[in-house]
């Protein structure tokens, strides 16, 4: 089968929905698939192609929208999977595909990230309706997304979670410090709310923490880190390959993931794959993760507050060891193409 997964960027770049994408397509290629994966990362030239682990790349600038259109119809798939419903690839999708079976994983999670985006994430509403409406099936990543988008756009998703690939997580190494340390992962945003664990680490004098990402919310990190006096223990790291990641939340104390919207938060599977406890926010698809052994959710900022639950975090104890596999997802997937 040839199929075109379309995504807003594609590793190197990192995110959930990048690291979601490449895993999917990876593991529809080593199952004898023909994959493409059509993103709007590219820099000034009109197309940059590549080949990652047997995945074809097509990568091109938001310049050159009609070209991209234009290369998914000529493409002449059997699926054209789009991903990411708070970006315009659903709608340049379902624009492109025509009579080919279309579907979306909509890592939706309702909000913007700022007022600006949240306005525009209302304006958008009526496409991304038609977008919806277009495609034979939504899929839902976690619980929480599928009852959002069954309020919201009153449909029937399937539910299909995120996949992990256990083993890089389950290795007996640590990464070993001189002090112990608390972790944090992902894009550096506001949203993410490390800004609140930063302030923390004022009554967590005996701690490190370690943030890994990258985005332009780290000048303001930093900012903050030596406001608070503590910016001597905050240290930031990126682009680490999975081995050392999995090294990373291993020798962590506890993980920290105060994002006030995800639709999925699959850094806490794998922190909780390595041994490590989590605190997690209470609201959105992170919360779901509460109903796990060693992990505790919280709404509360407050620096002293949070310095006591991410001790009280460090005391837990957890027990994660059925993931969904991603080879499981992508048989799952396929099954639902083939309905």
């Amino acid at each position: 089968m040839r199929i075109i997964q379309v995504t807003p960027r594609y590793p190197p770049h990192i995110g959930g929905v990048e690291n979601h994408v490449a895993s999917i397509s990876e593991s529809m290629a080593n199952m004898g698939h023909e994959v493409i994966v059509f993103t709007l990362d590219g820099g000034k030239n009109m197309l940059e192609t590549s080949n990652i682990n047997g995945v074809e790349i097509r990568r091109f600038s938001h310049i050159n929208l009609l070209s991209f259109l234009y290369n998914i119809h000529q493409t002449k798939p059997d699926i054209i999977h789009a991903h990411n419903y708070h970006s315009f690839i659903p709608l340049l999708s379902a624009i492109s595909a025509g009579h080919v079976p279309f579907f979306i994983t909509s890592h939706y999670h309702g909000v913007g990230s700022t007022k600006f985006t949240d306005f525009l994430l209302s304006l958008y509403k009526p496409f991304g309706s038609w977008c919806i409406s277009r495609s034979k099936s939504v899929i839902a990543v976690s619980e929480w997304e599928k009852n959002l988008l069954s309020t919201e756009f009153k449909i029937q998703p399937i539910l299909i979670p995120n996949g992990i690939d256990p083993l890089p997580f389950q290795q007996l190494s640590s990464e070993c410090r001189e002090n112990p340390y608390i972790l944090c992962v992902g894009r550096l945003e506001s949203y993410k709310g490390f800004q609140h664990v930063i302030r923390a680490m004022k009554f967590l004098p005996d701690y490190d923490l370690i943030i890994v990402g990258s985005g332009d919310y780290m000048s303001s990190l930093i900012d903050i880190a030596t406001h608070s006096g503590v910016q001597n223990r905050v240290i930031f790291m990126n682009n680490l390959p999975v081995s050392t990641l999995a090294q990373m939340y291993s020798g962590a104390t506890a993980h920290v993931a105060l994002s006030t919207h995800e639709s999925y938060g699959l850094t806490i599977g794998e922190s909780l794959l390595s041994g490590t406890p989590c605190l997690v926010r209470k609201s959105g698809a992170l919360g779901d993760w509460a109903e796990r052994e060693g992990c505790i959710a919280t709404n509360e900022t407050d620096p002293k507050s949070l310095s006591n639950l991410i001790l009280k975090c460090s005391s837990l104890v957890p027990s994660y060891d059925d993931p969904m596999t991603w080879d499981t997802v992508v048989k799952t997937i396929l099954d639902l193409y083939s309905l």
